[in-house]
């Protein structure tokens, strides 16, 4: 009791641990889902739940780190339905202010020594009779992925929350890409109230300090890293007449290839463009592919027919560090 006492104060959790307490009218919910596989490794949301005359408002802030260098920002979404049901009905008639502390903190501590490499730490927020009360409950992967696995009852029961949760507001970090290939989408970032709480660290409690989810919001509002770009530098001893560079291809991007490619050809007769020999090494063959399908559209003028050429194209990821 005396660990507890420490954390939420006596008073606080003896009227937050009262059967007679009503069921909260509003709850917030943390979620930060990690996989072992990334980067990013982590996931963060936030689910703001409050009653209304028609049922449930959910208000959900999705957070999400950057991943590899320059290629993917960080992010910041929100999603915002009606819920046409009572917070009793969302939450099986099971009321948060009544669920004893030493029940959550035994199955928070059920698997110290356990290897657990993907999983979801869940702290619900509510008013509990006046005091406001923390609940942590922490799911890990065997509770998700093995049927055989004794989830305990309240780790259960969060998970089943969660699983409506997400069939109204949509799919969470599960439908995220494994690997990003290519240059992600920026977004902005939405200036909503509940945003702007969290971009002021109102619910960094609830994630918990480490991971900082006020200073990804932070990180998501920068402007975004420089786009990758293609150059053709040279082409002699005749310029084309149309010369549309290259694409960068998406792969070569997420392996952060970059460099200037150097080729000869020979033309045909009519000014197309046969036999292309490159003479970079094995660093830069992933960009060969996509000169030679450019070079093939290529048209050069009489002049050139024939004949044979070099070419020079850069291809430029402009951008080498981590966001700060």
């Amino acid at each position: 009791m005396y660990v507890v006492c420490l954390m939420f104060g006596c008073g606080a959790i003896s009227s937050a641990q009262n059967k007679s307490v009503a069921m909260p009218d509003s709850l917030a919910i943390a979620r930060d889902t990690f996989w072992d596989f990334g980067p990013p490794f982590s996931y963060y949301d936030l689910i703001q739940i409050t009653k209304t005359p028609d049922g449930l408002s959910l208000d959900q802030v999705l957070v999400t780190p950057h991943g590899q260098e320059c290629l993917q920002p960080a992010k910041v979404e929100e999603r915002s339905v009606v819920l046409h049901k009572t917070m009793s009905e969302l939450l099986e008639g099971r009321n948060p202010c009544a669920i004893p502390e030493k029940d959550l903190h035994r199955e928070v501590k059920r698997c110290k020594r356990c290897l657990v490499f993907s999983g979801v730490n869940v702290t619900m927020q509510a008013n509990c009779g006046g005091a406001e009360r923390h609940l942590r409950m922490n799911i890990l992967d065997r509770d998700i992925y093995d049927s055989r696995t004794a989830t305990p009852e309240n780790t259960s029961w969060s998970m089943r929350v969660l699983t409506m949760l997400n069939d109204v507001l949509g799919p969470d970090s599960e439908s995220q890409p494994m690997f990003q290939i290519g240059v992600a989408e920026h977004h902005e970032v939405p200036k909503t109230p509940l945003v702007n709480a969290i971009r002021e660290g109102r619910y960094d409690s609830l994630f918990g300090e480490d991971p900082g989810v006020s200073k990804i919001v932070l990180e998501a509002d920068r402007p975004p890293p420089p786009l990758p770009s293609v150059r053709v530098l040279s082409v002699t001893p005749y310029f084309p007449i149309s010369t549309e560079p290259p694409g960068y291809p998406p792969i070569a991007i997420a392996a952060r290839v970059e460099g200037v490619v150097h080729a000869s050809f020979d033309l045909t007769a009519v000014g197309k463009t046969q036999t292309i020999v490159f003479e970079n090494g094995p660093r830069l063959k992933m960009l060969q592919g996509a000169v030679s399908e450019a070079m093939s559209k290529w048209n050069f003028p009489q002049a050139a027919w024939g004949q044979t050429g070099k070419i020079a194209i850069e291809f430029a990821l402009n951008c080498h560090a981590e966001p700060q």
